[in-house]
């Protein structure tokens, strides 16, 4: 677990000394932008005109970037870390909104059984050593028909192969391996989208793809475009 290991405690330092979402979220501040607005485009399906009912759980939650979006959203909201100081942070900035956060590792799960209709994974597990284990303990505390969502790197993206900056620890996934993965741990109704993000030097690009939804095209044919995809959402419901 030495690379589990390494990244909470990345984690944690950015907490003690940074401010930003983004800085404590380790990203840039047009990537995480980016970020947000992809991920509410493909949740946006999930977000009804009433959520006061539905219990979510935010897993890697962070300084509660998106916690605090779907709180906002009427959601019942939960926001689980492995860092106690990133749980500080995210809980004095969420002091206006009712989000219940709490230390806890994806492996162990304070939670009963079949306790959320909605869990969403976000940027997590490409730190995560032991995949199935985490889908596995996910699981267990998702609904019937509840729907997981995750978010993770791309093995095949140009990003990935050729960035300079790469981080040597962070896992990267073949989106196509993952969505088999949920297949066998008896997940359904899969789907796979992509992030498509580019170098800061590059953004336009980004901005053009989301202004002009390009993006839907290139998820229609997301094997063909795979390697544009700086990471992957997928999203299924539990058996």
């Amino acid at each position: 677990m030495e690379s589990e290991k390494y990244w909470k405690k990345k984690f944690s330092e950015a907490a003690s000394c940074e401010n930003e979402d983004y800085k404590i979220s380790i990203w840039s501040k047009e990537g995480l932008e980016a970020y947000i607005k992809y991920f509410l485009l493909y949740f946006k399906p999930h977000i009804k005109g009433d959520n006061s009912e539905t219990l979510l759980l935010d897993i890697g939650c962070g300084p509660g970037v998106f916690s605090k979006i779907l709180a906002r959203q009427g959601f019942r909201v939960y926001g689980v870390d492995f860092s106690p100081e990133v749980i500080k942070v995210a809980e004095r900035k969420s002091e206006n909104l009712d989000i219940n956060y709490q230390v806890a590792s994806i492996y162990n799960l304070p939670f009963k059984d079949n306790y959320f209709d909605k869990i969403i994974c976000l940027g997590v597990f490409q730190t995560v050593e032991n995949s199935e284990t985490a889908i596995l303990e996910i699981r267990r505390v998702l609904k019937e028909d509840g729907l997981l969502a995750i978010h993770t790197l791309n093995c095949f993206s140009l990003f990935s192969i050729f960035g300079k900056n790469k981080e040597a620890s962070l896992k990267r996934y073949n989106p196509l391996s993952f969505k088999y993965l949920l297949k066998r741990n008896n997940f359904f109704e899969i789907n796979l989208k992509g992030f498509y993000f580019f170098p800061e030097s590059l953004s336009f690009l980004t901005d053009f793809i989301l202004r002009y939804k390009i993006f839907k095209i290139f998820n229609l044919l997301f094997p063909v475009f795979m390697f544009l995809s700086h990471s992957f959402y997928i999203e299924g419901k539990k058996k």
